[in-house]
Formats: C-alpha cells, structure tokens, sequence
C-alpha cells in the first residue's frame, strides 16, 4: 500500500472516529475525502466499502413501455459521496422507481444496491442528487432530490416512476409513469409547488420583479418549466445579495 495512501487513510479514519471530540476543518476534510476517494478504491480493489450493499433484485415481469432508471438503464460514469469519502468515475444506475442507487461489484457481474444512509449526494447525467431526511420541520419524505439551483433558497425535485398496469385488450401491459415533485427550500422549510402560480406565491415578495424578468428574457414556463423554474430562483437569489 502507498505510503502516502497509508497516511491519507489513517487520517480519514481518524477524523471520522473522532470527529464529535474535535473540530476539523471542513476544507481540509473535503480535500481529504476527495484525495482519499481517488486512491481508495485502485488501492483495496474488490474490498473497497463502496462495494458494500446489498444484492439487487431485477422486476420479474415484462415492461411494455418505459424502464425504472433515470435516464438509461445502462449503467454510467458518475460521482457518489458515500460514507465520508467521495468516488470518481464509478458506474452508477439509479433506480426511481424503488429509489435505489446502484453500483456493479468490483468483477461487474452482480448489481449491488449501496445503502441509503451511507450515501450523501451522487452526479449522474451532470445531475446532483442530494439525500433529505424527513424530519418534523421537512415535510418532504427522505430520499434523493435532484438540487437544481443553490443559494439562499434553493430548488429540487423529487424525480419518481411508478409502475402500472395498461390495459390494452385482450392483454395487460406493464407501463412505467414518470412523476416529479418540486420543492422550494426557503427558511429551511421545504414548500411543494405544482405551477408557475405555485412557485410565484412562494416568492411574493419577489412577484413582481420576477415576471418582468420573465417577459424581458421570453421565459417560457409552460415550454420549459424547469428552466423556468431555476431562473427565476436564481434572480430571487440575486436580487436579495
């Protein structure tokens, strides 16, 4: 093992243990993890703890039209924070249909499903993931959110599928359903939005400004909401600096 590995690892150990005792400073551990993370898994292969999860188990039936993952069913090049450490460059394929990330074992025979806890935030498609916690102030359920804008307030959407069954005479087919719920972060509290209407009455005292820069910039909401929804985040945020 190289030497200087070695000394990398030991220190993320340590802080990691004794991290309730001792205040570290969050630069030097994001260096840490991301140089740890670089080395960690050339250097331990097949024991790395990223390959610690569970089985995955494929759907036993047929589906008609669609697939459970987001974007492609292959598995793809994507960054994971997990337990601590961040990996580059690791195959990833997310699930959300059962909102299950997955990895290939070090041999890339098996499907692993890496636990939920463990995991911080993973990029896939150049999207980030980040995991929220339901608590008595989140009235969100825990999960991964695709974070679309950062700052002050801030955007995400929770990106689900849902299977169905199709009834298309005389068979039954399996279909699957893309859902997505968008949430606004302001105060810490999440707000749930369903509309341009929806989003406008969380930023009212922002109303305004926004459908100006709306009509000035030929802002769409119903051609592309999203785009929509992260700019007028964005300027809110700009305008409160």
């Amino acid at each position: 093992m190289p030497k200087r590995f070695a000394f990398l690892l030991l220190a993320y150990v340590f802080s990691k243990d004794s991290r309730a005792q001792l205040v570290v400073d969050s630069a030097f551990y994001g260096t840490a993890a991301n140089i740890i993370g670089m080395y960690y898994t050339p250097a331990l292969g097949g024991q790395s703890p990223l390959y610690n999860g569970t089985e995955y188990l494929d759907y036993p039936f047929t589906i008609r039209e669609g697939h459970p993952f987001f974007e492609s069913q292959q598995f793809t090049n994507g960054e994971i924070y997990f337990d601590g450490m961040i990996f580059h460059e690791v195959r990833l394929c997310y699930d959300l249909v059962k909102d299950q990330v997955l990895i290939l074992d070090f041999n890339s025979i098996h499907k692993i499903v890496l636990p939920t806890n463990k995991i911080e935030q993973f990029t896939l498609f150049d999207h980030t993931f980040v995991r929220i916690q339901h608590d008595s102030l989140n009235q969100v359920k825990s999960g991964f959110y695709d974070q679309l804008s950062k700052g002050k307030i801030a955007l995400f959407v929770k990106r689900e599928k849902k299977i169905i069954e199709k009834d298309e005479f005389p068979r039954i087919d399996i279909v699957v359903k893309s859902i997505n719920t968008y949430y606004i972060r302001k105060e810490a509290v999440y707000y749930n939005f369903k509309n341009k209407t929806g989003l406008l009455n969380i930023l009212h005292d922002k109303k305004k400004e926004i459908l100006q820069y709306f009509k000035k910039n030929k802002v769409r909401f119903n051609d592309e909401p999203e785009r929509a929804m992260k700019a007028a985040v964005e300027y809110y945020n700009g305008l409160l600096n």
